[in-house]
């Protein structure tokens, strides 16, 4: 109880002080590149960052409208090489191939969805896997535009009001504003409105047809809004990496983002953070043990839903009956009631 007590007045007092400890994180991240002296850790964190940002697109699918999407890495891939594939072959600046990577995955993300507007959950992951899968194909086959399995190389580093972000230091900079604004547009959509009418669609549809909520036009933005945030972390990532090919964009990477929000929590954007930065920095601790990261991040997955269905961050939507733990712990309390009784 007393516990409960404590969590209960730090979640008062944080909350009454959220502007302080706000401004206190975006000094640490300003800073935290001056404190780390290894580029190879802040590449970790950049990798971080746009993985981040990407798995926050995933979260605004299915944490917030409830729609299962097993293709999340085909938009953004689909970002990665039409900010690729401009930047290699007409020659545009980063913010052209970074507008045009926004909206062919805003594009396609509607274009998606509209099918998925007619067909339950479990038959919307197919289509969103056949997605994936035919856009694995065309990158690999489509070989006189996207290079085929030798990919896209030689990608140009940004360059922005005279600025080159050639260095890990820099590049940092550029992703931590992206995902700043993103974060900040998120997180104003779901308090929004809009948002508002997404999680009435995931609670209960019914409910919210009830209610008069044009479901089908929620879905629709839900699937734009996620895919196109998907598409910014892969143009991000594409002049990052200065190289793209088909085997960055598998369906191994669409799972890896549903572990992502799972881990951190449905329902919520930091939960998305939290969660890409588990499964990126992870696999480079026990680096030894990266070739199992899959059979790893499923095992994680399966206790996360076990003993926390809502994940770390997660909304209580989510929780169903609280996960085993919380089934034994009532238990336990309901024996101890009828024993004192």
């Amino acid at each position: 109880m007393k516990k409960t007590v404590g969590f209960t007045r730090f979640k008062f007092f944080y909350l009454q002080h959220k502007l302080l400890f706000d401004i206190v994180y975006l000094v640490l991240l300003i800073i935290l590149p001056q404190l780390v002296s290894s580029d190879f850790i802040v590449r970790i964190i950049v990798t971080s960052m746009i993985y981040s940002l990407a798995s926050m697109g995933n979260m605004v699918i299915v944490g917030y409208c409830g729609l299962l999407t097993c293709g999340h890495g085909a938009f953004y891939g689909l970002g990665a090489y039409v900010s690729a594939l401009l930047a290699v072959k007409l020659g545009l600046s980063f913010p052209l191939c970074f507008l045009c990577a926004i909206i062919g995955s805003m594009i396609f993300g509607a274009l998606i969805a509209i099918p998925c507007l007619r067909v339950d959950v479990d038959f919307l992951s197919l289509i969103t896997i056949a997605f994936a899968q035919i856009f694995q194909s065309v990158i690999k086959n489509w070989t006189p535009v996207t290079g085929g399995a030798r990919g896209v190389v030689a990608i140009p580093a940004p360059q922005m009001f005279g600025i080159s972000f050639t260095t890990q230091k820099s590049y940092y900079f550029l992703v931590l504003f992206v995902i700043l604004i993103s974060y900040i547009l998120l997180r104003n959509l779901m308090n929004s409105s809009v948002g508002r009418a997404m999680m009435a669609v995931r609670d209960d549809e019914i409910g919210a047809k009830a209610m008069g909520i044009n479901v089908n036009k929620y879905k629709i933005i839900a699937f734009v809004v996620g895919s196109t945030v998907a598409g910014v972390a892969g143009s991000l990532m594409a002049h990052y990496l200065r190289y793209i090919g088909p085997t960055s964009f598998t369906l191994d990477l669409s799972l890896t983002f549903m572990q992502m929000i799972i881990l951190g929590g449905l329902g919520s954007l930091e939960g998305a953070i939290v969660g890409s930065f588990f499964f990126t920095i992870m696999p480079e601790i026990f680096r030894p043990l990266a070739v199992y990261r899959m059979g790893i991040g499923g095992l994680v997955m399966l206790i996360v839903i076990l003993i926390r269905p809502q994940g770390l961050l997660g909304s209580k939507a989510f929780a169903g009956k609280g996960g085993i733990l919380t089934v034994f712990l009532n238990k336990k309390k309901q024996a101890r009631k009828a024993v004192k009784g």
